[in-house]
Order: structure tokens, then C-alpha cells, then sequence
């Protein structure tokens, strides 16, 4: 099997994070994927993560990026508020696209996008990666089996003191906690309940001085008065856990939530798994080695000539985006 040409968009942290699992040969993306070339602002920056990682090919710019015709597909990590130009761009350059979330700051741009990759037949994804965990992947089969009866309420919380991050605070740069951890509770109340659009937002929140979010609390209301209740913030920390209650029992899942090596229900049912470990570098980010995850999906699709994941799809990302768009709405981002 031939692999897949990946081309890296930026030198930041969480781009060395999904080098280093994709690369990792203990986990599942290293025998169909390699890494071909990475962009930065910064060529310097370019040269030493492209160093670091062993990739043939550096450039100082994205553009310079776009146009290597032997990179099949991107991934895009560099700042919320630049996600949408440098998407159009690469899509219009004929690439796949797997990029950070959050996609874009708004419903319409991200919509704009889809139909866009739709219209040249390319994959594009909103890097989700907490459905590609196999602890995700058996909550949902759980769930859907009925083991804790009906689902009545989650919780679920993340929050990091991270305020002092420029690119999380600046509205400019599109930062806000929604965008960078709100997603993640959002997605699970998504997964929770089944993809049911909720019968009432509630959102109560504060904002930093350049009018991005900081933290909120948010109760979604679905049909018979089940609900999530979610937490968010840049600025404290928080649980950075979830439960779910049914009418027959709970499951927990412990911190980290979004990318959990294990889970307990109260009915005696325990997942548990071991991640990737043979990777060549240090991570940045708490359980990045699961990264290997979602790089082996969506590289698995692009090769069956599919646009989407089933893990994670085009409704899943407009699902999130609209619900955040109504978080921020009403907190008065």
C-alpha cells in the first residue's frame, strides 16, 4: 500500500504532536501516512520542526504549500481566526483537508467550506478526536444499546487556566474557550443523546476584554426534559470530566474526557485501553498519542474516496458550530 502524502499547516505545538503520532510505528497511522513537507509564517520555524521530524520539505509560507503537488492532504493547526482562508485555499489547490477545531468562527463559513470540498469531491473534516478513541467508540455502542436505559442528564466539564494564551483570548485571532474546549463537551452531548437538537439553549458566560468568551455554564434542554449540563472555561480549572445518568445506572468517564484510556458504568461493565507508545518524541498535550486515531480514519476514507468520516461528520462539525454560535450569542460574544 502506497502511503499517504501529508503536508503540515504550522510549527506549533499540536502539529508536533500529530507528527509524532502519525509517525509513532506502534500505532495505527504510521503504515499508510507520511509526512512530506510543513509551512510556517516563519521559515526558520519551517526548517527545525522539519528537522525535528525528519520531513523532506519546508516552506515560509502556506501558499508554498498549496502549490506541492506531491502533498495529497493538509493538516491545519494553526489558529482558529486563520482556518477559514487557509482551508479555501488548500481546497482550491485540490487538497483533503483534516484541520484543528474549531473549523471556522461561524455556521456560514463553515458551510461555505463544505460545499466548496463537496463541489471539487475532497475530504474535509473538523479535527474532532475524541470519536476516534476506542473508549468514544464503546460509550456510543453502549449508549445506543440501552445498557443504562434511557439517557436522562450528562455532565460534563473542561476547563484549564490556559487565560494567559494569546491566540485562546484574542477574539482577533478567534480565540475564546468555546472554540477550544467548549467543543469538547458539546461534541459529547452530541454523542450522548443521539444527535437530538435540543429544545432550549440556556448560556450564561463571561467574556475577556477583546470580547471572546472566558467561561460558561449551559443547560441543554431536550424532549421530555432530559438534559446536559455542560461547563466551560479558559480560566479556571475545572473537573474535566463527564457522567452520564440513565434509568438504569451511569457511566463515568474520568479526566481527560475528551480522550479517555477508560471508562466504568455503575452496572460493573469497565473499558480500558493502552494508546500508542513508541513514539520518537515527548507530547505536548495530555494523551496525544491518540492522534494516530483519527490520522488512520480519515486517511482509510480519502483512500475509499470518501468526503467524510462516519466517526465525525459534516452534520457533527454543523451541529457543534451551531451550537456554539448560540452559546456565544447569547453571552454576547
Amino acid at each position: 500500500m502506497e502511503k499517504l502524502k501529508w503536508g503540515i499547516v504550522s510549527s506549533g505545538k499540536i502539529c508536533h504532536d500529530f507528527v509524532n503520532a502519525l509517525n509513532d510505528p506502534s500505532g495505527p497511522a504510521a503504515a499508510g501516512n507520511t509526512v512530506v513537507a510543513v509551512a510556517a509564517r516563519q521559515l526558520d520555524r519551517a526548517k527545525t520542526f522539519a528537522e525535528n521530524h525528519k520531513i523532506p520539505k519546508f516552506y515560509g509560507s502556506y501558499e508554498e504549500l498549496a502549490k506541492d503537488g506531491n502533498v495529497e492532504v493538509v493538516y491545519i493547526g494553526n489558529t482558529t481566526g486563520q482556518h477559514y482562508d487557509v482551508c479555501k485555499m488548500m481546497l482550491e489547490a485540490g487538497k483533503h483537508i483534516l484541520c484543528e477545531k474549531s473549523l471556522t468562527t461561524s455556521i456560514s463559513l463553515t458551510k461555505e467550506l463544505f460545499e466548496l470540498a463537496a463541489s471539487k469531491k475532497l475530504f474535509l473534516m473538523e479535527a474532532v478526536w475524541s470519536n476516534f478513541f476506542p473508549t468514544y467508540k464503546e460509550l456510543k455502542k453502549l449508549i445506543s444499546a440501552g445498557h443504562v436505559g434511557e439517557v436522562t442528564r450528562l455532565e460534563a466539564s473542561f476547563g484549564i487556566r490556559i487565560s494567559g494564551v494569546l491566540r485562546l483570548t484574542s477574539k482577533e485571532l478567534g480565540g475564546g474557550a468555546s472554540f477550544d474546549l467548549g467543543i469538547y463537551v458539546i461534541n459529547i452531548a452530541r454523542l450522548v443523546f443521539g444527535g437530538e437538537q435540543p429544545e432550549e439553549v440556556i448560556a450564561r458566560g463571561g467574556l475577556y476584554p477583546s470580547g471572546a468568551d472566558s467561561d460558561w455554564d449551559v443547560i441543554l434542554v431536550f424532549s421530555g426534559g432530559r438534559r446536559a449540563v455542560l461547563k466551560c472555561s479558559s480560566k479556571f480549572e475545572l473537573d474535566n470530566t463527564a457522567r452520564v445518568s440513565g434509568t438504569e445506572g451511569c457511566i463515568e468517564i474520568p479526566d481527560p474526557f475528551h480522550c479517555p484510556t477508560s471508562f466504568k458504568s455503575s452496572l460493573g461493565h469497565e473499558f480500558t485501553i493502552q494508546l500508542p507508545n513508541q513514539a520518537e518524541h515527548k507530547y505536548n498535550f495530555v494523551n496525544s498519542e491518540g492522534l494516530a486515531y483519527e490520522c488512520a480514519a480519515v486517511s482509510e476514507a480519502i483512500r475509499a474516496g470518501k468526503l467524510q468520516c462516519e466517526e465525525y461528520t459534516t452534520e457533527d462539525c454543523l451541529y457543534n458550530t451551531r451550537l456554539v454560535e448560540e452559546i456565544n450569542k447569547q453571552i454576547g460574544v
